[in-house]
């Protein structure tokens, strides 16, 4: 809805058309419901998905999990296409005047519902038409979008495939998308998967949750050792007093403040540490796995526990914790010359602005 309201917006500021803000985000959302619920085409007949076993519930086409599945992460990229969709036809509609226009006398309110109208018209055509075609060959739009991201459950058991997931994961998060919500909702499955192979007798390093025990300790990017450098040793001011804020929730691999405190994204002069520093991590925990030299994970163990006790707890093993610990150092040296140049960078932009106002 804020994306169709903004670029409505946009639309009408910089073409002079007489769209409504309120309409293009309404119309947004009018679109991606109508492409949520999962159809099959049997018979000639459209007809709603109905599955009420245990773990995969789906009724009247509405599939169920923690509320509706499709309205969560993995919906983002569906909810923002169909957004440009309908806001790209309402603005064909008004541009053309394919509108209901009222007489000048009816209230703005009221006309501008009419406005509206026919591009509702458009987008619910549009919508079911493309979607109807999509389910007739055994996919439909939610499907078809997903393909880009879902090709991550092919690439788990090699170190290539790992890196992939993190470049992936950690670019979404540079540009301000929550990567490992959308990722790793293709990869949470088959690692509880490998995990109860594992507990078999298997060997399988995306197993659990193998991410938070030994890739990105401190959250998104394996922030823990950034977040207590800038706690302890950063000069900056500004560094300073998001580390010391972030140490707490870091230590429970909670980032946030920090991702958007810095920022990291958006911010090029960390992006590139904020990408290679899990890759980094995720290498060695990969090969030491790989090598056998520690105990393959076995149990879940909740995300938020700290670093060593979650590697600990999940397989067994307590060399699994020292492990854990030089994942997390191996990631700091990632960021060490980029967060120290950058905080020299800050401190004398800090000095600066000290030095200015002690002038005047």
């Amino acid at each position: 809805m804020a994306l169709g309201y903004e670029l409505t917006k946009i639309y009408a500021d910089e073409e002079g058309l007489n769209l409504t803000p309120i309409n293009g985000a309404l119309l947004s959302l009018f679109a991606f419901i109508m492409a949520v619920p999962q159809l099959i085409f049997d018979g000639g007949v459209m007809k709603a998905i109905q599955n009420l076993e245990e773990g995969a519930v789906v009724v009247d086409g509405w599939a169920m999990g923690n509320g509706v599945s499709r309205f969560g992460t993995t919906g983002i990229f569906t909810a923002i296409i169909m957004a440009v969709v309908a806001v790209l036809l309402y603005r064909l509609c008004v541009k053309n005047n394919w509108v209901i226009k009222m007489p000048e006398a009816v209230p703005e309110g009221v006309s501008r519902g009419f406005t509206a109208l026919i591009p509702s018209f458009v987008t619910a055509f549009f919508v079911l038409i493309l979607n109807g075609v999509l389910i007739a060959m055994g996919t439909d739009i939610f499907k078809v979008i997903a393909i880009p991201f879902s090709f991550v459950s092919g690439l788990t058991n090699s170190w290539i495939g790992i890196m992939i997931i993190y470049l992936l994961t950690q670019l979404l998060w540079v540009v301000g998308i929550h990567g490992a919500n959308i990722v790793f909702a293709f990869v949470n499955p088959i690692a509880l998967a490998n995990m109860a192979e594992n507990a078999a007798g298997a060997n399988f390093a995306v197993a659990g949750e193998w991410s938070n025990m030994f890739v990105i300790a401190g959250g998104s990017g394996a922030t823990l050792g950034l977040c207590i450098w800038l706690a302890t040793r950063a000069k900056s001011e500004q560094l300073s007093a998001i580390g010391k804020a972030s140490l707490v929730p870091g230590i429970f691999n909670i980032n946030e403040p920090l991702i958007f405190g810095i920022p990291i994204i958006y911010n090029p002069a960390l992006a590139i540490p904020f990408i290679l520093a899990p890759m980094t991590s995720a290498t060695i925990y990969y090969f030491v796995n790989a090598m056998g030299l520690i105990r393959p994970v076995i149990a879940q163990v909740p995300w938020p526990t700290p670093v060593g006790i979650g590697a600990f707890l999940g397989t067994a093993d307590i060399k699994a914790v020292p492990v854990a610990i030089i994942c997390a150092l191996a990631a700091f040296f990632v960021y060490y010359p980029f967060i120290r140049a950058y905080d020299k960078k800050l401190y004398a932009e800090e000095q600066g602005t000290i030095t200015d106002s002690v002038s005047i």
